[in-house]
């Protein structure tokens, strides 16, 4: 090839590439940019502002360079075609981890239809059914399971804090522990029965080591006869509001009350939801099996307000955030996870109870407004009110500890748990 031909085509090379980058950045640039990645579920980086500070320091062309990473054209397509290309591949974790103790996991219309239920306590007979652990999540059969192996002694430390509230407010506040299991725990098979620990042992170390006094709800039991139901997401780490309805069965059963039937309660379902396992594994077995996520609208009249640090102060809201979509949708639910809320209903029947929990009690609160005259739920991690003060000034007389299995085993919770008795 002549000198000429090889110049001729450096140059056709360099204009090329050149027009691919000016048409870049002049798309970059003309393209309606996103403040929120819905894929990854958090904000994306804003054009810098200018300071003399942060130009001399280095940070002010970082933030340029983050800015442009978060903004380049079609950026989620890019995003997921690299996952399917990483899946087609097989690129997978060979790490198999069954607990984290920084680990804080906190819907296309399924049916609540019904598989080959199996009550037995134990995992279910290998099927030949094969998994992968993918960033220390088991995928199987397109969904997606954390995997628990919390340790006797964090558990204890959980259930002393309990204790603790139990000494200070009984008798005049009855408390109640209800310890939510991981859905690997109704869908293990033999196969994989050593990828966690077995959770009803655990919970039942939590409630050996609390006060006599306090109630132990075993809604473990409850969910496990309904293990073939659509009571876990696919693709996200939370329960769905059948399976929180479930607990709350177990739970008037210890309380001493009548649950609501659900053929009596009309719902809505958020479609399409992909949840935060999806996105964490961008796993496209996990992104074919959608989620929906079904909320009940209960025939009782219920005032819902949000509250504050300020002992008294409540303004009134709505139970149910009804523009929460897509990843965000499980924020239906009590309008995500805010510091407080109070429900009051019709119901004069002297009950009054506060719910202490995590993202989990989110789904699981809603239920009461059927037995209760008010309900409080309070988030053990955001709120830093006076609680004590708060229970007494509310005429609260029983009080509620509900968390998943993982945040009953992780120091986190534990400790936000107890800083909430001053």
């Amino acid at each position: 090839m002549s000198d000429s031909v090889n110049k001729r085509i450096q140059i056709i090379n360099v204009a090329v590439f050149c027009t691919i980058l000016l048409a870049g950045g002049i798309a970059s640039l003309a393209m309606k940019h996103k403040t929120v990645s819905e894929m990854e579920n958090r904000k994306l980086a804003q054009f810098p502002a200018y300071s003399d500070s942060t130009l001399w320091s280095g940070k002010y062309f970082r933030n340029i360079e983050m800015y442009y990473a978060d903004n380049f054209p079609l950026r989620d397509k890019w995003i997921k075609a690299s996952a399917s290309f990483r899946d087609k591949l097989g690129f997978q974790s060979s790490e198999i981890k069954m607990y984290d103790p920084t680990n804080d996991a906190e819907a296309n219309e399924n049916a609540d239809t019904v598989k080959n239920e199996t009550t037995n306590g134990g995992p279910l007979p290998d099927d030949g059914a094969t998994g992968e652990v993918k960033k220390r999540v088991f995928v199987f059969k397109n969904r997606a399971f954390e995997m628990f192996g919390g340790g006797e002694a964090m558990g204890k430390s959980y259930a002393n804090v309990i204790n603790s509230y139990n000494k200070l407010l009984s008798p005049a506040i009855q408390v109640y522990n209800l310890i939510i299991p991981v859905a690997l725990e109704f869908e293990i098979t033999e196969k994989y029965a050593k990828l966690q620990k077995p959770n009803r042992p655990a919970i039942e170390n939590i409630y050996n080591n609390e006060d006599a006094n306090i109630k132990k709800v075993w809604a473990i039991d409850e969910i496990r006869k309904h293990r073939g139901e659509y009571i876990y997401f696919n693709t996200d780490h939370h329960w769905t509001s059948l399976g929180a309805y479930y607990a709350y069965r177990a739970f008037c059963q210890t309380a001493g009350l009548t649950p609501v039937s659900l053929d009596t309660v009309a719902s809505k379902v958020k479609p399409v939801f992909l949840g935060s396992l999806y996105r964490l594994t961008r796993d496209a077995g996990l992104q074919k099996n959608p989620d929906s996520v079904r909320y009940y609208l209960f025939r009782d009249s219920v005032n819902f307000f949000i509250g504050s640090n300020k002992i008294g102060y409540w303004n009134k809201s709505k139970m149910y955030a009804e523009g929460a979509t897509g990843t965000n949708s499980y924020s239906v639910f009590l309008q995500g996870d805010l510091p407080v809320v109070k429900m009051e209903t019709l119901h004069k029947n002297g009950r009054k109870i506060a719910v202490v929990k995590e993202s989990y009690g989110n789904a699981f609160a809603p239920f009461l407004v059927n037995n209760y005259e008010k309900v409080i739920v309070v988030d053990q991690r955001y709120y830093t009110g006076d609680f004590i003060a708060m229970l007494k000034a509310e005429g609260i007389n029983e009080l509620l500890f509900i968390n998943n299995i993982f945040a009953a085993h992780t120091p986190f919770h534990i400790d936000k748990i107890k800083g909430l008795k001053r």
